[in-house]
């Protein structure tokens, strides 16, 4: 998106959207909402006549000046005072031709001409001809002097600078201005009017024919309603909104309901609920939102119009209130909870929805039988109660927060000659409400109670939430008093005040409020093209800066050597989708680690990674083919198509992940990724896999492995999940034994229960525990059973029939008797009992059939006693066909997990095996990919022996540092656990595993020979070959084998390694030259606790078998990680895991573009980008499951709001800052000091916290220190300094919040990178020659600077100003709830030591050394110390209020009391000569300043034009 502005005339309409006619609320709206574009707006009024005179809107930037007319605010005069800050275009054709400029202005390159447009281009191609204009002479009449000379069209004017000995009255005005006496024009008007001459005799006064509504001055929009353009007071609750061409609309207090006037005015702009003082903008604007300009009047501006430090939600356009949850049970409460305000921000008023409360009563001039004073009436729903008028006079606190109402006093019914309005002086209107409602008061008494005044404290840039809740609580009688205080907390101007008359309040401005202009000029307001609003179009500069410039800044100046390295090894993605929240999480925090590092001094390594091979990227190449049957992706596509296929796809997802990872501002090496599909990288595999052969590390066996139907191969651990409810068919089956006991034969029946009836099909043995009891049972159904005691006692119940023992044996006599099994074995073959370690009483029967083909403890048992694993199952989860025996034939291709199953219990039933059956819920294991579940089947595979290494891997976990401890544990468990890997896969995606076939037999070959003989073809061939080369071609065969068996014995296998095996090899790519066998370790592996069965123990695994013997030089094997942090999932807001198929999965597109809160909360939130993913990330406890709720992502939007705004108040304050920068502590008086203090403190503290990876508790200390020590604290102690000093005191302020702007981007810079580099771009000059870039700044360097401010004594003292403080701003409430004061500078303290106790020395001497400050300290006019009874002066004033605490025992009182000085008209504290005249009155330090900028700057105290005179020519 372009920077550069381009509008459109329309003569007589208005320029761009800027349209004649449209109100000052709205236009201001729209040009604060593009700050990229109008980086400077400067408004001009007259502070003695605010709402008669015109109102100047000026836009340096761009070259343009507003007028306004002052009672109604509306846009008459549109002026172009330089033609090269815009692109002016009428009817497409240019004005002038713009250039590119790179220096004309602060907020960046842009447009630049080098004068306006020629008489004879507007006069010829533009505007063509027109009547003769008017010539200006200049002010001196000399040779040297040019006049100006208009050139009127209807609606626009041109001035044209003419030389003034050229002008002639008689001279043709066409040749004149075609000469060379005539310059370009120098500037232009648009207005309302057939030429200027006449427009401008009442261009402010006469009726505009426009709209007040940009939207409806537009053409090509929907229907809006109509604006209203006064509204007229009626009485006994009675108010008529007149409109510009609608039929008048009344709202009847008590009677009209919301849906009443959301029919009439439209939805509101805003709703304010008083219940939680929280503002819900409406978000039904669809007509401004799809305008290029983004979505204008829809709220109030933010905070851009002021820089105070409050944070309130109702300074944004968001909160954190849910609009729509008033379903409360108690009544009191939800009449509480609906309380509203419908806020009208273009109309200019707000209406008050309740229950119905006391009617107005009508005026006393009103006939009764007009308007009858009735009880309410009992509703249960709600109306209209009160309706709100705003003024907007130009200087005060709500300033352009609402469009200007015009209102009137209805004179028919109050009575009077003349009409009472909006434009009336307060005092005039005020004595003739007096005197109206003079008689109907009961006393005098109670007049003076109604109308005496309540003082109100207001801020600039107070939120619109405080004038909601004193007016709209004001009434209320058990509340006033406590609202009342409310809304005076702070350090405000206490600049209004409230008077009451029956059915009315007036909040009025104070006649000082409006700073005159010479004062104004003198203020040093904070100022900044820092934009409140991030800017979309430049982000991705932002966001290039400081993530892979930022990384390839520090790749190319910082040394390994000198400065240290950090490597974080990326556990890689699967490259075969979006990325989800879980992404967000891992990248982000491995992202904060790297840049803390940075910070450090260090370079980093961060090179991303890519797993490209595996099952779940081959599912979407089959699928793409329309391969849906997995299993039967042989018979349509070939592997060589497989892999071609699955290989694009990965590159496809690789591109778009690091796509979507770079716009997360993650700071890696993009220009170097590796992915495992890497030729280097599967060469380097492959080595890998070759030392583990010369090893003998590598073997093929026979033995059971999980297998999945659903993908057709062997899967790891790893690659399997885990339900918890999935349903089997528990069955109890009996096997025939003849047992021997006590030398006696007995016949009875073993009982065992099995939870998967289909493997006992391939049954080889009963295990039992030799320490075990045994009961020989006898039932009438099924005979005599073995069962285990503790079991036995259980199973009346269940077996349904009574049961009598009748003899016991020990488990250890049943060792090594026979069984067998007449059922699926056609012979009568004994097979023996067993003894297992596994073997229990607590599940089952305490006899356990083992099938050693369908069970890893199974296998190992029986492989010990010498039983051979059967399995008579296929690769698709089916029984084998057989043409004996008769049972076989029966199960053939019937589905183990199905029907396969369902033939068994049947089979075993009518054989009388089957003694009962039941459906039974436990946790079973899944693939990961299908989501289907597996079965345990014996197969040939490959696996890797980890017991030769498992001792020196779990040993080498002692150096390691887990974050969270527990990670060790976890990780040295699934080691021990751990006998042998399965390191083969059926699939064709990945890399082959170099072995060969016997031809005949089947048997498998691989050497260390063989195994570097097939990788030496494969590199010199590629990998491709091994899947199309004739299988008959001898040149993969070794030599020594070709030799043995001949060329045409052997084929190639087609298994694939483990793709745990190929990110397992992942260390090889930090690999250096010079690295023998291993790498050095990383520094830091970070991924998810899943990890700790996966990718951590096959990287730990395969590093540890390169090395040596296992060892390293201190005769310990080294882990291939020194910190393991691992972090939870990423689960929805109620703790559940996300799925598609609930509803619940959150993107991180959603997070970042505020569209999760707005489905949530139903309400517009800010996008505020990556930064805002990114504080999410941190702010969260990862070292747990984390969950996406969205309350605290609420809290992370407001948190990243308030960083911007107090970023943005600091970059205003330091934009005039010059230096000096040397800076000691003796320099600074105390609140520099403790401010310093404070940062050091929080700065150590965050500094220790992000060292540990604690990166929530980081953040959260960040948020205090903003909130506590700087934004409520030490901003509300030097904002009289730096707005009204200029001498030490104010470069003391601006250098220490110099320092604190540093500070706070060193803290945040790993979080919110984007934020910080923007806060950079906006920085001073002369700030960014001196210091360096935060994201390249030095913890250490600034731990330095901030250590030479340790001060003992004042951190000693420090509790004890911190208490002093805190009792006289309690000293402060009372007098505010008792309405003595509003501003905290309203009033001056006294901290009385009493005599008594040991204290009085220690608070006497802390006092003393800080009482020249004390005043700035607790944001005061005047602060006195005194011991025992106080001067007779404290006890003399109006009023005074006080607060007890104790120092060390001894008691001290703080007083606040009424100031004996006047009040300084600039700075408002009470310093100033009683006997000078209130608007001249001015403290010391202030009369100072000024007389010094009356000398220096002599220019700020001439009257402008806009004060000379309410309308100027065009000149």
């Amino acid at each position: 998106m372009s920077r550069h502005l381009s509008l459109q005339i329309h003569p007589g309409r208005g320029l761009g959207f800027l349209i004649l006619g449209a109100s000052l609320h709205d236009i201001l709206t729209r040009l604060k909402a593009q700050p990229h574009l109008y980086p400077t707006i400067d408004v001009t009024y007259s502070p003695t006549q605010p709402i008669f005179a015109p109102v100047v809107l000026n836009l340096p930037a761009n070259g343009l000046r507003l007028r306004f007319d002052g009672p109604d605010q509306r846009l008459r005069l549109i002026e172009v005072l330089d033609f090269g800050r815009t692109q002016l275009s009428y009817k497409n054709i240019d004005l002038v031709k713009l250039h590119e400029d790179p220096t004309w202005t602060s907020a960046g390159p842009g447009l630049r001409s080098q004068h306006g447009p020629a008489f004879r281009h507007v006069y010829n191609r533009l505007m063509g001809p027109t009547f003769p204009g008017e010539y200006l002479p200049p002010k001196e009449a000399t040779a040297s002097q040019s006049g100006l000379y208009v050139l009127s069209y209807p609606g626009i004017a041109f001035t044209f600078p003419l030389q003034h000995t050229a002008w002639s009255p008689a001279a043709d005005f066409v040749s004149l201005l075609s000469s060379n006496a005539a310059a370009p024009a120098k500037s232009l008007a648009i207005f309302d009017g057939a030429s200027w001459h006449e427009a401008r005799q009442d261009l402010f006064t006469r009726p505009c024919p426009n709209a007040r509504s940009l939207a409806l001055s537009m053409k090509g929009k929907e229907h809006q309603p109509d604006e209203v353009d006064l509204v007229s007071v009626c009485g006994g609750g009675v108010v008529e909104l007149l409109r510009r061409s609608s039929a008048p609309f009344r709202i009847v207090l008590g009677e009209t309901t919301p849906q009443d006037l959301v029919a009439e005015l439209g939805p509101p702009d805003a709703i304010y609920r008083k219940n939680d003082h929280r503002l819900s903008i409406h978000k039904t604007r669809r007509r401004e939102q799809r305008t290029s300009h983004g979505s204008y009047g829809a709220s109030p501006p933010r905070s851009e119009d002021c820089f105070d430090t409050d944070h309130s939600s109702a300074h944004t356009t968001t909160d954190d209130s849910d609009a729509e949850d008033n379903d409360v049970q108690e009544d009191d409460h939800r009449q509480s909870s609906a309380k509203c305000f419908y806020n009208y921000f273009h109309h200019g008023f707000d209406v008050f929805i309740s229950y119905p409360s006391n009617p107005s009563p009508p005026f006393p001039h009103t006939r009764s039988s007009d308007h009858p004073l009735t009880p309410p009436k009992a509703m249960d729903h709600l109306v209209a109660t009160k309706v709100l008028l705003h003024g907007n006079v130009p200087g005060s606190y709500p300033f352009n927060r609402y469009r200007r109402s015009r209102w009137v006093i209805d004179p028919e019914t109050t009575g009077t000659d003349e009409g009472m309005d909006s434009e009336t002086s307060f005092s005039t209107l005020a004595e003739e409400l007096r005197n109206m409602w003079r008689g109907n008061y009961a006393s005098a008494q109670a007049e003076k109670a109604t109308q005496n005044a309540i003082v109100l404290d207001r801020d600039w840039g107070d939120s619109p939430g405080s004038s909601y809740e004193i007016l709209g609580g004001w009434e209320d009688s058990e509340q006033s008093q406590k609202k009342g205080s409310s809304a005076q907390e702070g350090s405000g101007s206490g600049t209004t005040q409230i008077y009451g008359f029956p059915g009315m309040l007036f909040e009025v401005l104070k006649n000082d409020t409006l700073l005159p202009k010479k004062w104004q000029a003198t203020i040093s307001l904070p100022k900044t093209s820092f934009p409140p609003r991030a800017f979309l179009g430049e982000r991705q500069k932002y966001l290039d800066n400081c993530s892979t410039g930022l990384y390839r800044w520090q790749r190319g100046q910082r040394n390994a050597e000198r400065d240290g390295i950090f490597v974080l090894h990326d556990g890689p993605p699967f490259a075969n989708g979006p990325l989800h929240i879980g992404h967000a999480l891992n990248k982000i925090l491995k992202d904060i680690t790297c840049r803390f590092q940075l910070s450090l001094g260090k370079r980093v390594d961060f090179v991303p990674g890519w797993d490209c091979h595996g099952l779940p990227i081959e599912i979407k190449a089959l699928e793409q083919h329309k391969v849906h049957d997995v299993t039967k992706y042989h018979a349509s596509l070939s592997p060589l198509k497989i892999r071609e296929v699955a290989g694009q796809l990965a590159i496809a997802a690789f591109e778009a992940q690091k796509k979507a990872f770079q716009q997360w501002g993650i700071m890696a090496d993009w220009d170097n990724p590796w992915k495992t599909m890497d030729r280097d990288f599967e060469f380097r595999q492959l080595e890998v896999f070759s030392s583990m052969v010369k090893r003998g590390l590598i073997s093929r066996k026979y033995k059971p492995v999980y297998w999945s139907p659903s993908s057709w191969t062997a899967l790891a651990e790893a690659e399997l999940e885990y339900r918890d409810d999935h349903e089997s068919i528990a069955a109890y089956v009996k096997y025939p034994t003849l047992l021997d006991i006590r030398g006696k034969s007995t016949e009875v029946h073993a009982l065992i229960w099995t939870t998967t009836p289909w493997t006992l099909a391939a049954n080889q043995a009963i295990a039992v525990h030799s320490d075990l009891l045994y009961h020989i049972i006898n039932t009438p159904k099924h005979g005599r059973l073995l069962i285990a005691s503790t079991a036995a006692i259980l199973k009346e119940q269940f077996l349904g029939e009574s049961f009598e023992i009748v003899d016991s044996i020990k488990g250890e006599e049943l060792v090594g008797q026979k069984y067998w099994d007449p059922v699926f074995t056609r012979s009568v073959t004994h097979r023996p009992i067993l003894h297992a370690d596994f073997v229990s009483a607590t599940t089952g029967t305490g006899l356990v059939h083992l099938a050693p083909g369908h069970g890893m403890d199974d296998y190992e048992l029986c492989q010990r006693h010498g039983i051979y694993a059967m399995a008579p199952v296929d690769a698709d989860g089916c029984f084998c066909p057989s043409s004996t025996p008769d049972w076989q034939k029966a199960l053939a291709g019937l589905s183990v997990l199905h029907e396969g199953n369902e033939k068994v219990l049947e089979i075993l039933a009518s054989n009388d095996a089957l003694v009962k059956k039941d459906r039974y819920h436990h946790k079973y294991p899944y693939d990961w990919r299908t989501k289907q579940p597996v079965i345990i089947r014996a197969t040939a595979q490959w696996f890797a022996d980890v017991g030769q290494i498992r001792d020196a891997a779990l040993k080498s976990l002692d150096n390691v540092t887990f974050v969270p401890k527990s990670g060790k544990e976890r990780l040295a468990s699934f080691v021990k656990n751990r006998a042998e890997w399965c390191i083969s896969r059926q699939r064709h995606w990945g890399v082959p595993i170099p072995a060969l076939y016997h031809m005949d037999t089947g048997e498998a070959f691989m050497t260390p020979e063989s195994v570097d003989h097939i990788i030496g073809m494969l590199k010199n061939h590629g990998i491709g070959l091994w899947y199309i080369d004739n299988p008959a071609n001898p040149r993969w065969i070794a030599p020594s084998l070709l030799a043995k068996y001949g060329p045409d014995r052997f084929r190639r296998g087609l298994d694939t390694m483990d793709v745990w095996f190929d990110s397992g090899t992942s260390w090889t790519t930090m690999m250096k030259e010079g690295d023998h066998q291993v790498c050095a370790p990383a520094d830091v592996y970070l991924e998810g606790t899943d990890q700790h069965r996966g990718w951590f123990q096959s990287s730990l695994l395969t590093y540890i078998t390169r090395q040596t013997g296992c060892e390293a030089s201190d005769g310990v094997a080294q882990a291939p990680f020194k910190t393991l942090i691992t972090h939870g999932f990423v689960l929805d807001g109620k703790g559940r895991k996300m799925s598609k198929s609930i509803g619940n999965v959150t993107s991180p597109d959603e997070i970042m573009q505020g569209t999760l809160l707005a489905r949530n909360k139903k309400k517009q939130f800010e996008a505020l980008g990556p930064d805002a993913l990114r504080l999410w990330v941190a702010s969260s406890d990862y070292t747990s499951d984390v969950r996406v709720n969205t309350d605290f992502l609420q809290t992370i939007h407001t948190n990243l709001i308030k960083y911007r705004n107090t970023f943005r108040y600091i970059l205003g304050v330091l934009e005039d800052f010059k230096g000096p920068l040397d800076l000691l502590p003796t320099d600074l008086s105390t609140p520099h000091r403790i401010a310093l203090l404070q940062l050091r403190d929080a700065f150590d503290s965050v500094h220790g916290h992000y060292s540990r990876q604690d990166y929530g508790r980081a953040i959260a200390d960040i948020n205090r220190y903003i909130a506590q020590d700087l934004s409520a604290s030490y901003m509300g102690m030097v904002k009289d300094v730096l707005y009204t000093d200029r001498g030490t005191a104010r470069w003391q302020a601006q250098l220490t919040l110099l320092i604190i702007h540093q500070c706070l981007q060193t803290m945040l810079a790993p979080v919110i990178p984007l934020l910080v580099e923007e806060t950079w771009h906006y920085t001073p000059n002369y700030i960014k020659n001196v210091f360096v870039h935060p994201m390249t700044t030095l913890w250490a360097d600034q731990k330095v600077d901030l250590d030479r401010f340790d001060e003992p004594q004042l951190a000693e003292d420090m509790p004890i100003l911190d208490d002093a403080r805190k009792a006289v701003n309690t000293a402060q409430e009372k007098a505010r709830s008792a309405k003595c004061m509003g501003s905290s500078l309203d009033c001056y303290a006294m901290l009385q030591i009493e005599k008594l106790g040991e204290g009085v020395q220690i608070a006497t001497e802390c006092f003393q050394r800080y009482l020249s400050d004390f005043a700035t300290l607790f944001v005061v006019s005047r602060v006195d110390v005194c011991e025992g009874f106080p001067p007779l002066h404290v006890w003399s004033p109006e009023w005074i209020f006080s607060e007890e605490f104790e120092v060390n025992g001894t008691k001290v009182i703080a007083h606040v009391f009424k100031p004996s000085e006047a009040k300084c008209i600039r700075c408002w504290r009470y310093l100033a000569p009683v006997e000078a005249k209130p608007e001249e009155a001015l403290c010391d330090r202030c009369e100072a300043v000024v007389d010094e900028l009356r000398q220096s700057q002599p220019h700020l105290f001439e009257k402008t034009p806009e004060e000379e005179e309410a309308v100027s020519a065009i000149a």
